[in-house]
């Protein structure tokens, strides 16, 4: 079965500085992907691109191939104009978008929000059948009909986030990305949210990618994972494999900062220094400036690599067998 989502070799750039370097990845019908990494390293950047959503000066190039149910043919997104991806957008592949109080508009009702989007996408639909489809929506999403004649300022942050949910389902994509969809709510309202992207991945057999600098949110939701960190993916695989086998010193790190029930109690060592530039990054490996690892050798970039099925990292010493005792081996510096 050939994958819903194919992305290869996505190259973002801004007046010919890189943004994203070379993204590649694959996403299943009905599977979940997570995209890791701290702020700035372009994960949003990357799910932009996925819709041709840019803002204007950045300029992106790569395949990306979309094969939604229903269709024979494939869609190359990035030869698409942007009339071809006004017909694409929400209705194949739609976008949760980060902070729902920034993105909903303050001055119209919810429901002529997400009938707005529908009326928009599917021509000729009835304003009884937009009704039934709004009440639909916000019952699958656990609010009630009823809220959809307030202002989203009337609503909670857990309801708002809710909505934008709605919203991206609102003309049945097959693909949803969720681009930190739990930012700014408390931890119940955060779980509901997990939990309800999980229902409705479940019943609905969307594809899911979603977009967190959490990875125990992550842990949660997604099959896989993919681990950026300056503009390109250092590690990816299973949420299994990436967590229990990390195999770059980037991705370990990250783990390190989960806390864990029952564990040492104790801060994890800070990573040093800032993410770099994407614009202008190191020379060779890009993680290289802040990695208690590094030697000479990572001066040169390293070439992704598999280290067992499904799971790739760009490391010059992977696969590493046991991260305690390399620590102690000599292999490691001072940071």
């Amino acid at each position: 079965m050939k994958n819903l989502l194919e992305v290869e070799d996505l190259r973002v750039e801004y007046r010919g500085r890189p943004i994203v370097g070379g993204v590649s990845f694959s996403l299943g019908k009905g599977e979940s992907l997570g995209l890791a990494g701290e702020s700035g390293c372009g994960k949003t950047t990357t799910a932009l691109s996925l819709m041709k959503m840019l803002p204007d000066g950045l300029k992106q190039s790569g395949g990306i191939t979309l094969r939604p149910e229903g269709l024979e043919e494939a869609i190359n997104i990035g030869k698409r104009t942007e009339a071809g991806m006004q017909v694409v957008r929400w209705r194949h592949v739609s976008l949760v978008f980060q902070g729902a109080m920034n993105s909903l508009d303050p001055v119209k009702h919810i429901d002529s929000q997400i009938a707005e989007v529908i009326r928009l996408h599917e021509k000729g639909v009835s304003s009884g059948e937009v009704s039934d489809r709004i009440a639909d929506l916000l019952t699958t999403v656990g609010l009630t009909p009823a809220l959809g004649k307030r202002y989203p300022h009337q609503l909670s942050g857990g309801q708002r986030q809710r909505v934008m949910i709605a919203l991206a389902l609102a003309c049945r994509p097959s693909l949803v990305v969720a681009d930190e969809p739990t930012t700014a709510l408390d931890v119940v309202n955060q779980a509901q949210v997990l939990e309800l992207l999980e229902r409705l991945r479940e019943e609905l057999g969307l594809s899911l990618i979603l977009i967190s600098h959490d990875l125990g949110v992550l842990a949660e939701t997604c099959d896989r994972i993919a681990v950026m960190y300056a503009g390109r993916i250092v590690e990816t695989g299973t949420v299994e494999a990436v967590f229990s086998n990390p195999q770059h010193p980037y991705t370990k790190r990250l783990l390190d900062s989960l806390p864990v029930i029952g564990g040492e109690r104790g801060l994890a060592p800070p990573i040093p220094g800032a993410p770099p530039d994407p614009g202008n990054p190191p020379k060779g490996c890009s993680f290289h400036p802040r990695c208690p690892y590094s030697t000479d050798r990572c001066l040169i970039e390293p070439e992704a690599r598999e280290i067992a099925a499904g799971h790739v990292a760009a490391c010059h010493f992977s696969p590493w067998a046991s991260w305690p005792e390399l620590e102690s081996s000599g292999l490691a510096v001072e940071s």
